[in-house]
Formats: structure tokens, C-alpha cells, sequence
């Protein structure tokens, strides 16, 4: 061979062996999260910053995409697809809105089903997350049954008795888990008290509402069951009252007159059309036995706390704070560094899985799905996870919802995230943005 020739040849072939060297380091940099490709990755076409923590991020169905409203999936290097709906709190054209499922208590339905329900009544949902925990059924047939504060245009549809258990608010700043919109677009995230009291007329004695629309026991011995809970109570062994001739929906600043029109020691009443059923513990039914008897009326109140509440709108409940004022909720950072013992009732939080969840700032909306449970392509996150990401996202506050193979975010007319059972699973209720009403 010539000798100019074998010189070409070195040439070529040291070039070559320059890219594959190139190629290799590019590689190993990417797979340590190399402070290089954090910066490439964090910044999409629109030019915005994202945290070192975000292998890519991606515009999904971009063109669809209305004035105000944006969707994205987050590839957390932990190991996650984060899917995150945004609405600017500025957009004319679109709301938060919360839908019950099957439009009552008992009972599921998928968010693909109720947003073809809604479509039927010309309301355009946009995007939901699954929002409250629940009973998915039990041998009383309660299965649909939410534990969370819900709230649907003004209707107190449903309110619990604060109790540290996973899938309810425990009594601590970590609890504060409802999140409310104030008719003059205030977003509201505190710990909700009902404060309804009941009072027969010619009795000295006031009768303290300690839930709606949940299990009555020992924990909650006295509930209120309006028609929007079912058909009937599903209790037992409870005595109950049934009142009727006051006005319903009952909402967040409500005083009412009522005739108690009927009295079951059994428990299971039928819920009037027009009334409510008083459900009562036995032992805390002994004293009321005596006082409230049929046709015997009296005045029910209700006054939510915070007082903004009482003028809630659209409110619902999850299970545990996140992010306060853009940092880590402090009894989660705690919960964290115990891998959960600091709150053993939430120790599910300490494990990563699939999750949902609810955030702001002060100018965006965010509902958020988190897969998981999938190998080789996203295995969820902890609860302390979540509230480091969302911190570091920017988003101000946020909230913990029912997660797990719930987990599902439906946008632009699909589910865009890939549920754990590979199926979209009915769920207790829907957290959305949808277009506003003109």
C-alpha cells in the first residue's frame, strides 16, 4: 500500500475512533445526570428553565392546546413520568371545577365517564386528575364512598371528622388538605371544620354534627345523610331521625327550620328527596331518645371554618399537605427522613408508587399524575419525593390525592398517562380545568 494512502487511512480510522470515544463519554455523562445535559434537558423549545432534576420535558397534543391551558410530561431522574395539566389563574375562558362521581356518594365511575356526562350537559372539561380517597366497597355496600371534603357548585356535598388514618386529614399543620376556590378566585388550602349544631325546640340542649355524607360510629357518632349520599344510610345498629321541610342543598353558611317526620332504631333509613336523615351512635343516642320525637322540629346550622369556606364554591379534600409557601410541608421532610415511622397511620407514603395531586402558585394551576409500578419506564414516588419536585418546579402549594392504580390523568379528550392495572379505574371524584362557562 502507498504510503500516502495508509496515511488517509490512519487518518479515518482515528477520526472514527475520536467519535466512538465522543460518543461513549456523551453516554456515561447522560447517565450521571452530568450538570451539561441537566441544563440541555431542562430547557424545552420554550426556552424556560427547569430544574437539574428533569431529564426532558414534553408539549403533549401542543396544538390543542386553548388559551391559558398547557400539558406536559416530566422525566424525573429518580425514575418517573410526571404528567401535569396547567391553567393560568389569569384565563377568561377556563375554571376549576370538581365533579362527583355518578353525580352521588355511593357509587364509582372512571373520569373518561364523567367527562362524556358533562359533555352531555355542554360543559367542556379540559383536563381531570382522581381526586379524594375512599371506600372501594365493603359488606354494607358503601363502595364509592369518599373520606374527603367535597364541595360541588356550593353544595356541601360531603365533610369528615378529622382522624390521623391513611386516606384521611390528620389533626396537624400536615393535614391542612382541602382545597377550596372563593367566588372571587381566591385559591384556599386549609384544615375545614364543619361546626353544625342542631337544636329542638323547647330543649335547652345542642346537638353537635360531627360529619356529612360518612360512616356514622364511634369516631363520628353523629352524621347528617342527604340525598346526595344514595338512596339509603347503609348503617348499622344506628338510630336515626328523619328531617324534613328544611332547604336543601345544605352549603357552607346555611340555617335551616325542620320537622323531624319520622324515628328507625334499626339503622338503613330511606333518605327523603326532600329531607335528611339524622344518624345517631347508640350511646350518644340515649340522651336524644327523649327530645327528638316525631313531629318535633327545631333549626339546623352550619357554619364552615376558615370562615372564607362558608363561600366556597368548588372544594375537595385529600389526605396530606406537600408544599407550603414553595417549601417542603416540615412534617414531611421529618416523614421523609423516617422513612415513614414519624407517621406510621401514612407509611404508604414512604414507599414510591403511583400518585395524584394538586398544586399552585400564584399565577398557574397544576393537576398531576405520577405513573408507577411500571419497570424500565416510570416506578412512582414517595410522598417526599413529590414535595421536592413540586418545590423545586415552583409551584407554591400542593396536595396529596388518592394515588396508586387510581392514579389518572385524563386531558384533550384521552387518558394521557399509563395507569398501574394498565386500565383506567373508577375513582370517587374529578378535580379538572374545564372551559368556562359564557
Amino acid at each position: 500500500m502507498r504510503k500516502e494512502n495508509r496515511s488517509h487511512l490512519t487518518r479515518f480510522i482515528t477520526v472514527c475512533v475520536l467519535i466512538l470515544i465522543f460518543v461513549v463519554v456523551l453516554s456515561a455523562l447522560r447517565g450521571m445526570d452530568h450538570f451539561f445535559f441537566g441544563s440541555i434537558a431542562a430547557t424545552d423549545k420554550f426556552s424556560e428553565r427547569l430544574p437539574d432534576t428533569v431529564r426532558q420535558r414534553d408539549a403533549l397534543e401542543q396544538k390543542r392546546w386553548p388559551s391559558g391551558f398547557r400539558l406536559h410530561r416530566y422525566w424525573w431522574v429518580g425514575g418517573a413520568a410526571v404528567y401535569v395539566a396547567e391553567m393560568d389563574r389569569s384565563a377568561t375562558n377556563l375554571e376549576f371545577d370538581i365533579e362527583l362521581a355518578n353525580d352521588q356518594i355511593i357509587g364509582r365511575e372512571t373520569i373518561t365517564d364523567a367527562t362524556r356526562r358533562l359533555m352531555k350537559r355542554d360543559i367542556l372539561p379540559l383536563a381531570g386528575v382522581n381526586g379524594s380517597f375512599g371506600i372501594r366497597g365493603d359488606s354494607y355496600g358503601r363502595g364509592g364512598m369518599t373520606f374527603n371534603l367535597h364541595i360541588q357548585d356550593g353544595e356541601l356535598v360531603s365533610i369528615p371528622i378529622a382522624r390521623d388514618r391513611w386516606g384521611y386529614s390528620p389533626p396537624s399543620p400536615w393535614g391542612e388538605t382541602s382545597f377550596g376556590v372563593t367566588p372571587d378566585g381566591e385559591f384556599l388550602l386549609d384544615s375545614v371544620q364543619l361546626n353544625g349544631k342542631l337544636r329542638i325546640d323547647g330543649s335547652q340542649d345542642t346537638l353537635s354534627i360531627d360529619a356529612i355524607n360518612q360512616i356514622c360510629d364511634s369516631t363520628a357518632p353523629v352524621v347528617l345523610y342527604t340525598p346526595r349520599f344514595g338512596h339509603r344510610t347503609l348503617t348499622r345498629r344506628a338510630y336515626e331521625f328523619i328531617l324534613e321541610k328544611l332547604e336543601l342543598p345544605l352549603t357552607g353558611k346555611y340555617t335551616s327550620r325542620f320537622v323531624v317526620v319520622g324515628t328507625n332504631r334499626r339503622g338503613d333509613s330511606t333518605i327523603p328527596r326532600n329531607g335528611v336523615v339524622l344518624a345517631m351512635e347508640q350511646r350518644t343516642a340515649r340522651h336524644w331518645l327523649k327530645i327528638i320525637t316525631a313531629s318535633a322540629t327545631g333549626t339546623l346550622e352550619i357554619a364552615l371554618t376558615p370562615k372564607k369556606w362558608q363561600q366556597v364554591q368548588r372544594g375537595v379534600g385529600g389526605n396530606l399537605r406537600l408544599v407550603r409557601d414553595g417549601e417542603v410541608e416540615p412534617e414531611l421532610v421529618a416523614f421523609g427522613r423516617s422513612r415513614g415511622q414519624s407517621a406510621y397511620a401514612h407509611r404508604n407514603g414512604a414507599s414510591r408508587h403511583p400518585r395524584s395531586a394538586l398544586g399552585f402558585n400564584d399565577d398557574k394551576l397544576f393537576l398531576i399524575a405520577i405513573d408507577g409500578r411500571h419497570p424500565g419506564y416510570s416506578m412512582g414516588m414517595t410522598l417526599y419525593d413529590m414535595g421536592r419536585f413540586f418545590s423545586e418546579l415552583g409551584i407554591k402549594h400542593a396536595i396529596n390525592f388518592d394515588g396508586g392504580s387510581s392514579s389518572t390523568l385524563w386531558a384533550l379528550g384521552k387518558v394521557v398517562n399509563s395507569p398501574a392495572h394498565g386500565y383506567e379505574r373508577r375513582i370517587f371524584n374529578v378535580a379538572m380545568i374545564r372551559a368556562k362557562e359564557r
